[in-house]
């Protein structure tokens, strides 16, 4: 009877931390989604024939004599864009840029794996990390602009954790009852500020 006790016990333990661990497993896909500085992988774009595929697609319209396979699924020709291999109807070849953590820009918008953001300046629009951004007015995280983030004092920490003079934000929400002043990050998910601890943005004590 006590061994049948203790196998239901330790299931339903291991089903408790599996449901905590889900709860941040699109976190950890995202960050292990893009390469680190100076880790090359092999572009699914290729140039042949005077031709040009898209993991082994002919991507028809596409200018062969003037590809550039830039980075984060972007490329262009002279005259277009594409994101994996489908054509960005809004962005200028001759000012687009990739920023980084797949953020990219021209001269009159800006664009997250592919799509544009609403309400994004351009002109002032600066990538920061973890997939944070910024321009003059607003913050954005994975694309999505932050409610109530002040873009003139928000830095990233570190970790998925950002903070502004009034709030603690954590992959881009804002953590209800965390202190900006006394905060800090950890390790391996981990902050804490004055009177709290918290875990993958959540308190925890």
């Amino acid at each position: 009877m006590k061994k049948i006790i203790l196998i239901i016990a330790l299931v339903c333990g291991i089903s408790t931390v599996n449901a905590y661990s889900q709860e941040n497993l699109d976190n950890f896909e995202r960050r292990s989604s893009f390469p680190r500085p100076g880790h090359h992988d092999r572009s699914p774009y290729l140039v042949s024939n005077n031709k040009v595929f898209y993991e082994g697609r002919e991507i028809k319209g596409a200018s062969a004599m003037k590809f550039e396979i830039l980075r984060d699924g972007y490329a262009k020709d002279a005259w277009k864009v594409f994101y994996r291999g489908v054509e960005l109807k809004n962005a200028s070849s001759n000012s687009f840029k990739v920023l980084g953590y797949g953020y990219a820009k021209d001269s009159w918008n800006v664009f997250f794996d592919g799509k544009k953001i609403d309400k994004a300046s351009a002109n002032s629009f600066t990538v920061l990390s973890d997939w944070y951004a910024k321009d003059t007015w607003n913050v954005f995280f994975y694309g999505e602009r932050i409610d109530k983030a002040n873009a003139n004092s928000f830095r990233v920490i570190k970790d998925g954790y950002a903070k502004d003079t009034w709030n603690v934000f954590f992959d881009g929400k804002k953590i209800d009852g965390a202190s900006p002043n006394s905060f800090k990050v950890l390790h391996d998910g981990y902050a804490e500020d004055t009177w709290n601890t918290y875990y993958y943005g959540k308190k925890i004590n």
